[in-house]
């Protein structure tokens, strides 16, 4: 606990290229078998009064690649404020919300449900250029130390013009910390753009420092990649 104390106060102090959020992002992922179906009942929930009045961005994601994780699509919701969350998850009790779980029970098996504190944000927020994500779950001893050279590599990595869409740290609030405390993701408008600023990331030197600084205040535990497939109160 300590750690985290550490890690949310010592952010204050990490390069102003980097910025510093406030907000949560709460993730529900599940294991989908009929997406056609699935994305269409929520379109219909996001088209009612509730939907419209719900508050946060809600994105629904599909799996590309997911290692072993059973989840095929991830709905993010992307909280300003704790008081968003508060009034988010209050609303989740309202016969609409109560009547698409209902609905969408027999295809959409739930995996997993986490709320992450976004630590470091930035980047192009433009919707054409935030379509696919990589996600780097991680579990993290010093979340100061690994909070300040990420910031190093990300603003190398701007400087080189090497980030196409955003980028963020986030640190776990809510699940299962056995699995991961916190993780790192970046964007691009395709997969084949994503993958060209993979291999220009892996093969700069500012990543070679930054993967000798946190060799052992790290340990990867997931790298996943997400398509992004509808977005909501954008």
């Amino acid at each position: 606990m300590k750690n985290y104390i550490y890690s949310f106060f010592a952010l204050l102090l990490i390069s102003s290229q980097s910025v510093f959020s406030a907000g949560y992002l709460a993730t529900y992922s599940f294991q989908v078998s009929n997406p056609a179906a699935y994305i269409e009942a929520v379109d219909e929930l996001m088209a009612t009064e509730w939907g419209k009045s719900f508050p946060s961005v809600v994105a629904v994601h599909q799996y590309a690649f997911n290692g072993y994780d059973d989840a095929t699509h991830v709905v993010v919701l992307n909280y300003d404020d704790p008081e968003s969350v508060g009034s988010g998850t209050e609303s989740f009790n309202d016969p609409i919300f109560q009547s698409f779980l209902a609905k969408t029970a027999s295809i959409a098996e739930p995996v997993e449900q986490t709320l992450n504190m976004k630590l470091i944000s930035g980047g192009n927020e433009d919707p054409l250029k935030n379509q696919v994500y990589t996600i780097y779950r991680m579990q993290v001893k010093d979340p100061g130390s690994y909070a300040a050279a990420y910031s190093d590599v990300i603003e190398a990595q701007a400087e080189a013009g090497n980030i196409i869409g955003s980028y963020g740290l986030r640190q776990l609030v809510g699940g299962d910390s056995r699995y991961y405390t916190h993780y790192a993701y970046f964007s691009a408008g395709s997969i084949g753009e994503q993958l060209s600023t993979s291999e220009a990331l892996f093969s700069s030197d500012s990543y070679a420092t930054f993967a000798e600084e946190v060799g052992e205040n790290r340990r990867i535990m997931n790298v996943s990649t997400l398509v992004n497939l509808v977005t909501y109160n954008n």
